[in-house]
């Protein structure tokens, strides 16, 4: 995974930590945070992610809770940290005119590293958003798309995508949205410059993370007009 995508996901992840004052065993919500955070920090660091795992294997000793605890997002904050000392100026992407396939490969990256879904909106989206990036797609992710213009264009593309790829598949049209935003797995959140269909071809543009502590705000924005938004 690449660093900028690597540290997106750390950050949300520690932003979006449950509380252990709860922790129990059988805890859904424990379990499924502590494995997607075993998982990132094995891509920073694989001896780290060793002590990482032994910290929340030994979580039900109540005696030492506080103290696995204490290691595991003390691990946590050491991946953020090395990580923004390696790319400090490189959160934000930055492409120039004519930079288009840097464009493309830096997106499908993003989309690659999507586990569980991904949520797409862009006014001016057109059909070439299936070839050129959700074939980054892992088969299990979902995907919505939110546009407006170029519905009919889209309409045609995902109606043969659905065909071959099963219902994982929804495209929306509104007239709410202006910006360009794309949701990953519901907790991390990328703002490009341009339309998807244009970046980068005579303008410059820019690929950038935003801050995890206003991405659950934003996506609640959009879930709203997203419920109020036709089908196509």
């Amino acid at each position: 995974m690449e660093p900028v995508i690597l540290l997106a996901q750390l950050r949300a992840l520690f932003e979006r930590a449950p509380d252990f004052e709860d922790y129990s065993p059988t805890s859904r919500d424990h379990m499924m945070w502590l494995g997607q955070a075993h998982a990132l920090v094995s891509r920073w660091d694989r001896l780290e992610s060793i002590s990482f795992k032994v910290a929340s294997d030994s979580l039900p000793n109540r005696l030492l809770l506080d103290s696995h605890v204490a290691t595991i997002f003390g691990i946590l904050s050491r991946a953020i940290s090395d990580i923004e000392l390696n790319i400090p100026d490189k959160e934000q992407v930055v492409f120039a005119a004519g930079q288009v396939y840097d464009f493309f490969r830096e997106l499908n990256k993003v989309v690659e590293s999507a586990e569980s879904s991904l949520f797409i909106v862009d006014p001016y989206l057109d059909h070439t958003v299936f070839d050129h990036y959700l074939n980054s797609r892992q088969p299990e992710v979902t995907v919505r798309l939110l546009l407006n213009r170029n519905a009919d264009n889209v309409k045609a593309a995902a109606e043969k995508y659905k065909t071959q790829h099963g219902g994982i598949l929804e495209v929306r049209k509104t007239n709410k949205i202006h910006d360009r935003v794309i949701f990953i797995d519901g907790y991390v959140c990328w703002v490009v410059g341009q339309s998807l269909k244009d970046a980068a071809k005579a303008k410059p543009t820019y690929l950038s993370p935003l801050s995890p502590d206003i991405v659950s705000v934003k996506l609640k924005g959009y879930e709203e007009i997203w419920n109020q938004s036709n089908e196509i």
